[in-house]
């Protein structure tokens, strides 16, 4: 048992000796913000064991690797380099990258430098950001003009755009521009853009630079262009329903006694000529006037009859007239 232990504790020691322990750099930058040719950059930080070798490598725009410089830290892991000569190592203008380790790359500390010719500085770190732009009201066939611009006026390069966003019109060219380096706004609305009431077109200013980009959306009202056109409503024809005229069914007036295979003068003859006739008519169908109406005739009108006439059957009739000789023509 005594000398398993022995062989797990000389085993633990071996571990502890190969394992190795790495100090890692923490801090890594320049000394100034920025070097011009004729300096020399001088690299600074800190690494968390103290007394260890740091070495720096540097990455050219063309991605090939070199050793710079290296530096001994101190017990409290702090380190400088020795001034790095720009003209030296800096000939390519773009941004180059350092990495400053004790023993592995990967556990180093990582910048990047830019140089632009004359100088070499760290990478300016900035927020690119439109200063807002309130809305504008416009006539139609009237210049609206402004200047787009940003938060920090001294990040350079910068290019803007313009796109239309007006729901509907979102491909059609409306003729606004946006000058790509200044960023000044022009657009003249034609008529076709007005309308009877106020049209909101909307736009989207767009600034760039590099891969970093903002926007900023405004509106444009474009006035009240005319009146909005009376259009008088369409009145449909009233087409009245035709009514076909109802004919009511003639009621026959004749008396149910009346026989049409027999002349109607029968019985006004009959009726004038037999009292028991004639009082059986009037007793019977008293809801007729007279006979006539009752037969179906119209009734004579009575007057006085003429001279050489007598009334028969309700009609003035022509008689002859006896004329007596005298008592001489018998003779």
């Amino acid at each position: 048992m005594q000398v398993k232990l022995a062989g797990f504790g000389i085993l633990s020691l071996f571990l502890i000796m190969v394992v190795p322990v790495y100090a890692e750099v923490s801090e890594f930058s320049i000394e100034k913000i920025f070097y011009t040719n004729d300096e020399g950059v001088v690299f600074v930080g800190t690494e968390d064991e103290g007394r260890k070798m740091v070495t720096v490598l540097m990455t050219d725009p063309k991605g090939k690797e070199s050793m710079l410089v290296s530096a001994m830290s101190n017990s409290d892991g702090a380190f400088e380099t020795e001034p790095k000569n720009v003209d030296d190592f800096f000939s390519i203008i773009g941004t180059y990258q350092f990495t400053a380790l004790t023993i592995q790359k990967d556990n180093g500390k990582i910048i990047s430098l830019e140089f632009d010719g004359n100088k070499v500085s760290e990478p300016k770190k900035y927020v690119l950001q439109l200063n807002s732009i309130q809305d504008k009201i416009v006539e139609v066939e009237k210049t609206i003009t402004f200047t787009a611009s940003i938060k920090d006026n001294s990040i350079t390069d910068v290019v803007y755009t313009l796109k239309n966003t007006t729901t509907g019109l979102e491909n059609t060219t409306t003729g606004a521009t946006i000058d790509p380096s200044s960023g000044k706004f022009v657009w003249t609305p034609s008529k076709s853009y007005g309308s009877y009431k106020d049209v909101i077109y909307n736009f989207d200013i767009i600034v760039n630079v590099g891969d970093k980009e903002d926007r900023e959306t405004i509106s444009i009202i474009v006035k009240k262009a005319y009146d909005e056109p009376v259009i008088e409503p369409k009145v449909e024809p009233v087409i009245e329903p035709k009514v076909e005229p109802v004919i009511e069914p003639t009621k026959s007036t004749v008396a149910s006694f009346v026989d049409a295979t027999k002349d109607p003068q029968s019985y006004v003859e009959r009726y004038n000529d037999e009292s028991t006739y004639k009082e059986w008519f009037d007793e019977n169908y008293s809801q007729y006037s007279s006979i006539y109406e009752a037969v179906g005739l119209e009734e004579p009108e009575f007057g006085i009859c003429g001279e050489g006439t007598k009334l028969i059957n309700g009609v003035c009739t022509i008689i002859q007239k006896i004329i007596e000789k005298p008592w001489w023509q018998f003779w």
